[in-house]
């Protein structure tokens, strides 16, 4: 019987975000028709956005591995070049969801450094948990600023300011009181110093506005008028649904969540015709970017495995 509540459990993980992502598009095309979508990707210029996406991605990574390596290292003895590397590499398992590609560099962090699986683990478990702090600062930063048009701004107000204080307290307090007994988990984490905590959170925090910046200027060129405090206000809030396990290569709840928020400034063939040349060369680039180096990483996996 449990092994069947297993299967039936793990059958769910694997299909429900394409389940979910497929009735949303499908609500969605209810709404804007196909033909109408593609009408408005003719009209933009969607050339305009492939500059733009090229330096979101390299910036992206190069800030990234160097708030990561600043986690990584306080524990295991591991090069800035290396976590390019690894980070580039399996990064390339984003274009299917963020946690795949969280789970990919968990195993090589842990054949490459020989950590164990607990030690990398709880430094993966640490790193998505300062990207998360990094996303709700910045998103009560632009809410707070830029956020007059939001829907319901004062629920993202106070949502992403619990997170960002808990988030905070957790990782640079909550990280000194990790019980010693707990081994590599334990080690991983009290490795990282205050210092390193908050120069991580910074950088993760400017690869965000990277991001949102880029992304604004994309929008602009391709012809998507709108504002631009509302859009640094908006992405945020659409990064978070993003990161949901409801979305499949960047496509389903997030989707929604574009028309949601910006529809009152732009049609929503518009926004949805954006979103999808976007996202599909945020897919390309990521792809682009990590090829050079997934050879290597799965070469680190494998020797290290043998």
């Amino acid at each position: 019987m449990e092994e069947r509540r297993s299967a039936w459990r793990a059958l769910a993980r694997r299909w429900v975000p394409w389940l979910v992502a497929a009735a949303v598009l499908g609500l969605l095309f209810l709404r804007y028709p196909p033909g109408e979508v593609t009408a408005a990707m003719a009209r933009g210029n969607w050339l305009a956005i492939a500059p733009w996406n090229a330096v979101v991605a390299l910036v992206g990574l190069a800030a990234m591995a160097l708030a990561d390596w600043l986690v990584f290292s306080a524990f295991a003895e591991l090069g800035l070049w290396d976590v390019v590397r690894g980070r580039g590499g399996t990064t390339i398992l984003m274009t299917i969801h963020y946690g795949a590609s969280a789970g990919g560099y968990g195993v090589w962090l842990a054949r490459r450094t020989g950590a164990g699986a607990a030690a990398s683990s709880a430094a993966i478990g640490y790193q998505m948990l300062s990207d998360l702090c990094a996303l709700c600062w910045f998103t009560l930063a632009t809410a707070l600023a830029w956020g007059d048009a939001l829907p319901r701004r004062d629920l993202v107000v106070a949502v992403s300011g619990v997170g960002a204080g808990s988030l905070t307290l957790l990782l640079l307090v909550g990280a000194r009181l990790v019980p010693r007994q707990l081994g590599g988990i334990a080690r991983a984490w009290r490795a990282v110093s205050p210092a390193r905590f908050a120069a991580s959170l910074a950088l993760r925090i400017a690869t965000l506005g990277v991001n949102v910046g880029g992304t604004i200027a994309a929008a602009h060129a391709f012809g998507l008028d709108i504002p631009a405090g509302a859009m640094a206000a908006g992405l945020p809030v659409i990064y978070i649904v993003g990161a949901l396990p409801l979305n499949v290569l960047g496509l389903g709840a997030v989707t929604a969540a574009w028309v949601a928020v910006f529809d009152r400034f732009a049609p929503g063939a518009a926004i949805l015709a954006f979103q999808f040349l976007w996202q599909a060369l945020s897919i390309a680039m990521t792809v682009l970017r990590g090829l050079p180096f997934l050879s290597s990483v799965l070469r680190d996996i494998a020797r290290e495995k043998a």
